[in-house]
């Protein structure tokens, strides 16, 4: 018996590469329009009727279960916002399988499998749970590859190019997007995460933009873990640092140039960073973290907690107050006296080894006698010890306070990277890959 497959399809465009793949393989197939999630109607209606003169240009037959459900759509979106293109792809899947159960269809298959700014795994998944439900074989194909010919085609072809995803909350992002902020900067390009949005889909660029995170220290590791965060649409920002920014932090502080020297930390970073996402919603703490000040910062609220201070006894403190709060934490330990960023290491506090401030945090953490476990950013490579060349060290300081932290060699390839696979940690933990879960020592 030949297969007969229905294929959803969210609109024409889409459907190009489709048509083109299924007729590659010889499979016998319909259309189906069934899309309650575009708004408004005008936009409803353009797309609904491109697909059927597409369909009767290409001798197609096209099965339509025609409802401009805005009421319907939004009544089932609007309990789970954050979660929406999950509940459209089920709403959709799920008309679809028991259409073609009903019809005698021998299995169903989507156009939405075509873009890579959907969800691809999830489409996979509700498909397959589609499937079960009405006893009906889900037709799987990566469609993607051939998403770009099919949009050149569709261009030559005259098809009406839709502007955004669809629903309402998609146009409304699309608006905002291209809206002037408020502080008279310049609007964000409505499309400068679409690279981002290729590798996560946009289920998991909107999980990104949910989160919170607190950055706590602003130097030559937090820096770029905030600026990687912020490049990447994470949707709330904190930093923490009640440091001033000097000539030496130059060779490793993103916030740190000839022009910035002498200004606070936190406060020149906030800056940056909000001329690459003025939407972001930054707050910039010019202060140090302590027991008695840990209530200002709102660490219950924070989806994640970055730590990247220096200072043991504040680092230590930090750990104790965040994984009492039960937040998501990742703390990078010394980075200084290190060349080789590709020996930098992502383990449990407990599993950590070679690194001299691992040790420390481990030594004091017992006895604090904190039992706990969080995820720790290292370098395995042993601390060059005294300079390379002594003929350019700096002449010892006179009569330091004993309180000053002592200068220790560092390089921005290093503290960067270690800043990048803290801000990546986040924004896989984020998007649901299940890192922590895993506990293995991983090689960056």
């Amino acid at each position: 018996m030949s297969m007969n497959v229905l294929l959803h399809c969210c609109c024409a465009p889409c459907s190009v590469s489709c048509v083109k793949n299924l007729r590659a393989e010889n499979i016998n197939f319909s259309l189906f329009w069934y899309n309650p999630n575009i708004h408004p109607f005008t936009e409803y209606r353009a797309r609904r009727d491109c697909l059927a003169e597409f369909a009767a240009n290409e001798k197609l037959e096209l099965e339509t279960a025609d409802e401009y459900g805005l009421r319907s759509f939004i009544s089932a979106v609007y309990p789970r916002k954050n979660e929406r293109c999950l509940t459209c792809y089920r709403l959709r899947l799920e008309k679809t399988a028991s259409f073609a159960a009903e019809k005698g269809f021998s299995a169903f298959s989507t156009s939405l499998l075509t873009s890579p700014y959907q969800d691809h795994e999830a489409l996979r998944s509700i498909g397959g749970q589609m499937s079960a439900k009405y006893q009906i074989e889900f037709l799987y194909r990566d469609f993607r590859p051939l998403f770009r010919d099919g949009q050149s085609a569709a261009r030559e072809k005259n098809l009406y190019m839709q502007k955004y995803c669809g629903c309402v909350f998609s146009e409304e992002e699309r608006y905002l997007k291209n809206q002037k902020p408020p502080d008279g900067s310049h609007p964000v390009p409505h499309n400068f995460l679409e690279r981002l949005q290729l590798l996560t889909g946009g289920t998991g660029l909107e999980k990104i933009s949910q989160k919170r995170v607190l950055v706590f220290g602003a130097g030559g590791v937090g820096s770029w873990a905030a600026e990687a965060l912020v490049r990447s649409g994470i949707g709330k920002i904190g930093i923490i640092d009640n440091d001033s920014i000097c000539a030496s932090n130059i060779n490793r502080q993103i916030e740190a140039t000839s022009f910035t020297v002498g200004q606070p930390k936190a406060s020149a970073l906030k800056k940056r960073l909000l001329e690459i996402n003025p939407l972001c919603e930054i707050t910039a703490w010019d202060a140090l973290f302590c027991r008695e000040n840990a209530h200002l910062f709102g660490i219950e609220s924070a989806d994640y907690v970055i730590d990247a201070i220096d200072s043991l006894n504040h680092k230590l403190d930090l750990i104790e107050t965040v994984c009492k709060a039960g937040v998501t934490l990742f703390s990078s330990m010394g980075m200084a006296l290190k060349m080789n960023p590709s020996l930098i290491k992502t383990a449990p506090i407990w599993k950590t080894s070679v690194c001299p401030l691992a040790r420390l945090v481990r030594q004091g953490l017992k006895k604090r006698g904190f039992t706990g476990t969080f995820t720790a950013v290292y370098s395995g490579e042993e601390p060059i010890r005294g300079n390379l060349h002594q003929d350019c060290a700096p002449p010892p300081m006179q009569d330091a306070p004993q309180d000053r932290k002592a200068a220790n060699g560092s390089i921005v390839t290093v503290t960067a990277s270690a800043g990048f696979l803290l801000a990546s940690l986040v924004l896989r933990d984020a998007i649901g890959d299940g890192l922590r879960e895993k506990g293995n020592e991983q090689i960056f």
